[in-house]
């Protein structure tokens, strides 16, 4: 009976020392966008803000990955279903909590409504916002909010795929875009010029909206994964890695939070 028990012992340990190195030997396929300062795809190369906080999130879990950039529609499409597929930096807002699993917090940022200077637009509130026409990245958490705040798409609110074409709207009076969505870091990483940066305003910074960006995963992500994931993003905030990169970028951002 002895040498039974021990037997089952020993294949036990076998199989979980077989299954945990299977979950480890995984490829993370990681998708993101052009998104200065967060993440700023160079050619093949991908840094920024968020790329830092989530490639020591992935070399501390041990899992081999490969980041890649894309539209956002697109990486947001993908990320919500294929398998061991993860994404950042996302919104986490209710509307897609069920969507994603969740792996940490990377940062938080504020986010407005500008115009062109020369526009004298006045925004004291958000449904005053809703005479104007309103330009949104495609299945960016401002186009979900926006809808959910009762904007309609073609009427007051349009979507684009890009933050290039987001901008160039306000400069082609034929589209008739009075107001686009951005961030402080956006506007000043898009627009190297000064006398560029002077056409803008800021005339609105949304209260009830934060961008609050996080790492997330598909739910056809194994679960095991996202746990170990998970587990080495708390680590890395312990040791004050997280921290450390936050306050490197910090000092050159305007609209970040923490």
């Amino acid at each position: 009976m002895m040498q039974i028990k021990d037997t089952f012992t020993v294949g036990l340990v076998v199989f979980l020392g077989f299954f945990s190195g299977q979950v480890l030997s995984a490829k993370l396929n990681i998708l993101t966008e052009h998104l200065a300062p967060y993440q700023i795809v160079s050619g093949d190369s991908i840094t920024g803000f968020s790329t830092e906080i989530v490639e020591a999130t992935l070399k501390e879990s041990q899992y081999t990955y490969e980041i890649s950039a894309y539209p956002w529609a697109l990486s947001f499409s993908r990320a919500k279903h294929e398998k061991n597929t993860c994404i950042y930096s996302l919104a986490r807002i209710p509307q897609r909590e069920s969507l994603f699993k969740w792996v940490g917090h990377i940062a938080s940022s504020t986010i407005s409504l500008y115009s062109l200077k020369n526009s004298q637009i006045v925004i004291p509130t958000i449904q005053a916002a809703k005479k104007y026409n309103i330009a949104v990245i495609r299945d960016d958490v401002t186009h979900h909010f926006l809808l959910a705040k009762g904007f309609v798409e073609n009427e007051n609110l349009y979507v684009v795929n890009n933050y290039d074409a987001l901008l160039k709207l306000l400069d082609l009076p034929s589209r008739h875009i009075d107001l686009v969505v951005l961030n402080d870091d956006l506007l000043k990483h898009r627009l190297k010029a000064l006398e560029d940066k002077s056409k803008y305003i800021n005339v609105f910074q949304f209260k009830e909206l934060t961008l609050n960006f996080h790492f997330a995963c598909s739910l056809n992500t194994e679960q095991k994964i996202v746990d170990n994931l998970i587990h080495a993003m708390k680590v890395l905030e312990k040791r004050g890695v997280l921290f450390g990169i936050r306050d490197k970028w910090k000092k050159n951002m305007v609209s970040l939070i923490h």
